[in-house]
């Protein structure tokens, strides 16, 4: 036989708490993890109502991303609105162009009818270049 004769349980002496040991954190509750509140996840958030803003030396719960989503749309806001002014004077001046156009080409007309020809864009078009050539 090896070692000393068992004839009670074995005991493992045990040191008395200390004075200066910490006690342990108590477990975090676990999230819901069935089917409808994994489904939801994503959309409870969006209903919550904002965090309120900590001091300056607690920064977690600040509204950092909504001033940055606010300031991405105001800055979106703007920016279309550049661009539908722009939009609205280009019709404008097609407008303008396309009424000078039909002007001319009715006066083109008309002095077409009181000469008696049939005037053609193409034929126009030669009068003017050689209107042209004649000025240079």
């Amino acid at each position: 036989m090896y070692g000393a004769p068992v004839t009670e349980p074995m005991e493992i002496p045990q040191e008395p708490p200390s004075y200066f040991a910490q006690v342990p954190a108590p477990l975090p509750e676990m999230k819901d993890a069935t089917v409808g509140t994994l489904r939801l996840e994503g959309t409870l958030a969006k209903r919550l109502p904002p965090m309120p803003s900590g001091e300056l030396q607690n920064l977690s719960f600040t509204n950092n991303k909504q001033l940055e989503a606010a300031q991405l749309m105001n800055d979106m806001r703007a920016a279309y609105s550049i661009s539908r002014q722009q939009a609205s004077r280009s019709r404008q001046i097609a407008k303008m162009k396309n009424t000078a156009a039909g002007k001319e080409a009715e006066r083109l007309g008309k002095q077409a009818v009181a000469k008696g020809k049939n005037l053609t864009a193409r034929n126009i078009a030669k009068g003017r270049a050689a209107r042209f050539r004649a000025m240079q």
